[in-house]
């Protein structure tokens, strides 16, 4: 098929003229497209496999006991782990690693006949409660996309990585309604340059996807975020706490992620076994605390909109997603580390928050601008990419007011988890192969 298509390519390319110029800009907006659609489809998926799990076989089981609420994540990791050991096989890098393995060293020429069963695979992990998240699907949906289409064009090595990153940044751009997010996710951290040549291309297919997905689910951000206003200078020596403790957060949370992948490696039992060990741990855990159940998102937006839970229950929640994260992604549980790193931000911002209010209560401190301020720390930390950070929660606010302590807190953190971790949590697999890629940023 694709040899058929490079030949009827070539053959309108040259009765049209084209240039390249303008082949790569209807390739990224087709990308754009596709990717939205993808993507769309992705979280219908994500939404039956939520249905079925917890709210057919979930609710069945707790007629019996509310305890038996934990056999959810072991039924979803035993079906994820047979799809896995059956018709995906060993991946040597983890999702958005292997993409930027593949940019950096195979000229962005990805896999992508198996992406269908991976995204498969990943919502029905995200729907039976493992505790992953959905943006690293999405941008693996995009990304190979992008290099299936640049593969079936034949296109030279540049073209296709930036395909691929055109992928990456309508993935992202779809999953939070943020396409300048997008764009700076695909420049950071896929191509690691800010001033590649690819940057308009990648604009048209985040701005493209964007308004695919914003004609169908409506213009919504991610999450519903009241206005926060900055209320005093004397606020920001607290801001600057949250970052001196978001960055060894940041780099614990990476540490952790690599630990449980050599330890269920280690393991030799089968390989369709360990997801359903990983899904117990979380469903005995979601026994206790059902908010570690999937995303996260719904625990996320009540903290943001000032719902807040005690602060005990929110250093629980803190300590439970940082176990219960690397535990399902070592275990073989399929999905991202993205939004994961949200929930322990906002967690951590909110507790910090609280603590913060309960000492200096002439400042009238809100907690939930901590906790907004806390995701975009924890989040720059884990990934060291504090423009796609501060940009994300900036779009997702459309607020200047809380810019200045955003800004300030990521710095802190970015800095901190930096000198505790040198890598970031993507480029930590690729170093501890012996593979440096060269960062221009």
């Amino acid at each position: 098929m694709s040899i058929l298509l490079q030949e009827q390519f070539q053959r309108w390319r040259k009765v049209w003229r084209l240039s390249e110029t303008t082949i790569l800009a209807a390739s990224a907006l087709l990308v754009g497209l596709t990717s939205g659609i993808g993507i769309w489809i992705f979280k219908r998926l994500i939404d039956l496999a939520q249905l079925f799990f917890f709210g057919i076989v979930g609710a069945g089981l707790t007629r019996y006991s509310a305890w038996l609420i934990f056999l959810v994540p072991v039924m979803g990791g035993a079906v994820v782990g047979l799809i896995s050991h059956f018709f995906i096989g060993e991946e040597r890098f983890h999702g958005v690693s292997g993409i930027m393995q593949a940019v950096a060293f195979e000229g962005g020429r990805l896999r992508y006949k198996r992406v269908p069963l991976k995204a498969i695979a990943s919502a029905i992990s995200i729907g039976a409660g493992a505790a992953v998240g959905p943006e690293d699907p999405s941008v693996q949906i995009g990304a190979n996309l992008g290099s299936m289409f640049g593969q079936w064009l034949d296109l030279p090595d540049d073209r296709i990585r930036s395909l691929v990153a055109a992928g990456t940044a309508s993935g992202i751009a779809a999953a939070f309604n943020a396409p300048i997010t997008g764009l700076f996710f695909a420049m950071e951290i896929i191509l690691g340059d800010l001033g590649g040549r690819a940057f308009g291309f990648i604009g048209l297919a985040a701005v493209m996807s964007t308004v695919f997905t914003q004609a169908v689910s409506g213009t919504q951000p991610a999450f519903r975020i009241p206005a926060y206003a900055f209320n005093s200078p004397w606020e920001l020596p607290l801001y600057f706490g949250l970052g001196l403790i978001a960055g060894p957060t940041a780099a614990l949370y990476a540490h952790l992620l690599y630990i449980t992948q050599d330890i269920f490696n280690a393991w030799s039992a089968p390989r369709w076994l360990k997801p359903m060990v990983a899904g117990l741990i979380v469903g005995i855990t979601g026994i206790f605390l059902p908010q570690v159940f999937g995303t996260g998102y719904r625990t996320i937006e009540q903290v943001l909109v000032g719902e807040l839970p005690t602060l005990t229950v929110l250093l629980m929640l803190l300590v439970a997603r940082l176990i219960l994260t690397p535990t399902s992604i070592g275990g073989g549980f399929f999905g991202g580390v993205f939004a994961p790193s949200l929930f322990i931000g906002a967690m951590l911002g909110a507790a910090y928050g609280v603590i913060a209010r309960a000492l200096f209560p002439s400042l009238h401190v809100l907690p939930s601008a901590f906790a907004l301020v806390g995701m975009a720390a924890v989040l720059a930390g884990i990934v060291h990419a504090p423009l796609t950070a501060i940009l994300l929660l900036f779009e997702m606010t459309g607020d200047y007011r809380i810019v200045l302590p955003l800004i300030f807190a990521t710095t802190v953190s970015l800095v901190i988890s930096r000198r505790l971790q040198k890598d970031a949590i993507y480029t930590l697999g690729l170093a501890r192969a012996g593979i440096r890629l060269e960062r221009r940023h």
